[in-house]
């Protein structure tokens, strides 16, 4: 799911312990001074299947809430979230697409 925003159009989670896939195509917000230009988007991909097509992000999630936007850079760090559960992760790769949100 895009947490607290969207249900996945599909559950197709493997059993617990056995590892999970994620392709994430994540479009980042862009801001004109504190002005939204544009709300981000993510494409996500969960084993195989596609979740969420190019689905607009409606703000930052917190708890029970969504947040407005506050304007940021067009890169932040990546968090990792686990439900205070255990969870472990691997092979976690981070590209960035020149030139598709530049059009350079």
């Amino acid at each position: 799911a895009i947490y607290g925003q969207y249900p996945p159009m599909v559950d197709v989670a493997r059993k617990p312990g056995e590892w999970q896939t994620y392709d994430i195509f994540f479009e980042a917000p862009k801001f004109d001074g504190a002005r939204l230009v544009k709300p981000a988007f993510v494409t996500v991909v969960h084993n195989g299947v596609l979740l969420h097509h190019r689905q607009e992000i409606v703000g930052p999630m917190a708890h029970r809430i969504v947040r407005k936007y506050e304007p940021h850079a067009p890169e932040e760090p990546l968090g990792l979230q686990n439900h205070d559960t255990r969870a472990r992760y691997r092979n976690i790769w981070v590209r960035p697409i020149k030139g598709y949100d530049t059009g350079k």
